[in-house]
């Protein structure tokens, strides 16, 4: 069995090691040349050809030659704009940078994988792309490198996500809808300014955009199918300048997260129809502007339960379970859309881990890292 091999007791500390030089380096965005130049280090001492598909994307293959379509195997490398706050020894080294979200682990663990696989090429029976992308947190780097040819020739995809809600040494799948849609959206409302003591000369815009919040709630509760997820969220609120003045503009920002294209379209349709009925009502108006985000990550079924036997033989099946949906979003949807996919979601959870990801404080548990970079190999070794 693949994670009974000795190899590992190299690949593991090696694999951490790689993570813990990520971690301290973290760059956001499409601009991940350090990353980037890492994994390019990493690949050429392991003798994988490589290429960059995009500026700070990599691309790198194994078994070439052999027939069939290929396997793509796809890490994020990128980290957010947060000011990580823990002990670790290898914390961030530039502030206001963190790998909260795992794609350190991500890289790491394909990367310990893609070893693995160098010393069993010749088992193979097929290619095996890897995709290291940049941007997964946006702007979105799958989509560029889609368009540069990266899926060309792939048969199935498979990504790996860390899991705050999973032990360590846990992989858990979901097949069908897996992930949510995103539509961000900024909303301004407009009224007209007075003095606080005279309300009745002006339009309130914060009285005006309390009524649409409370308004757009009733999207959700009142009209949506509770077997259909949607929400709809107000993450900022500005507006004002003192006490006694009454504002003339109140600027939110919000996110839809949705799990069909259905309910998508009709969410943002709503969203616009309420705000601006109730604005009218009170003499005010507002503009809205949707960024369309991420579609739905829907993992292929077929592929879905092929993978899941594979690593139940490989892991073991007290290691692998069935999750919920969440409307978390990942660009990985876009692969999803054009070839079979799914993400194998890899626990964190253990003695040294503190809170969930995105938050300043994550620390992952880096003994679950060997179950991943092992799934990874499993289902390229028996796909």
């Amino acid at each position: 069995m693949i994670m009974d091999d000795g190899s590992w007791n190299v690949i593991e500390p090696w694999m951490i090691e790689i993570r813990r030089t990520i971690h301290r380096h973290p760059e956001l965005g499409l601009e991940t040349p350090e990353t980037q130049k890492l994994i390019e280090v990493t690949l050429d001492e392991l003798g994988i050809s490589h290429s960059r598909p995009i500026a700070h994307g990599v691309k790198a293959i194994l078994a070439q030659n052999k027939p069939g379509p290929a396997l793509l195997l796809r890490a994020d490398m990128d980290a957010l704009p947060i000011l990580e706050d823990n002990d670790l020894p290898f914390k961030s080294e530039i502030s206001g940078r963190m790998h909260a979200c795992g794609h350190d682990c991500h890289t790491a663990m394909l990367l310990g994988a893609a070893r693995y696989l160098k010393e069993h090429e010749s088992e193979l029976r097929r290619p095996v792309v890897l995709m290291f992308q940049p941007a997964e947190e946006g702007p979105g780097g799958a989509l560029p490198m889609i368009e540069a040819g990266i899926l060309d020739g792939v048969g199935e995809a498979c990504m790996v996500h860390v899991s705050s809600d999973l032990p360590k040494g846990v992989i858990g799948l979901r097949e069908g809808p897996a992930m949510g849609a995103c539509d961000d959206f900024v909303l301004t409302v407009l009224g007209r300014g007075g003095h606080g003591s005279a309300p009745h000369d002006g339009v309130d815009a914060i009285y005006v955009a309390a009524s649409i919040i409370q308004a757009v709630q009733g999207i959700v509760s009142r009209e949506q199918d509770s077997f259909d997820p949607l929400v709809i969220s107000i993450g900022t609120i500005h507006g004002g300048f003192r006490e006694n003045v009454i504002p003339d503009r109140v600027d939110m920002t919000g996110t839809i997260r949705s799990m069909s294209p259905k309910t998508r379209e009709r969410a943002v349709r709503r969203l616009r129809e309420v705000a601006e009925s109730v604005a009218k009502t009170h003499n005010a108006r507002v503009e809205l502007v949707i960024d369309a985000g991420y579609p739905p990550l829907v993992a292929d079924v077929p592929w879905s339960r092929r993978v899941k036997s594979i690593l139940t033989e490989e892991l073991g099946q007290e290691a692998i379970r069935d999750i919920a949906a969440t409307l978390g979003v990942e660009d990985f949807a876009y692969v999803a859309e054009r070839v079979p996919g799914l993400c194998l979601n890899v626990g964190i959870v253990g003695d040294r881990f503190t809170t969930g990801l995105h938050s300043a404080g994550l620390i992952v548990d880096e003994s679950g890292l060997k179950a991943g970079a092992v799934g990874f190999a499993a289902v390229a070794l028996h796909s």
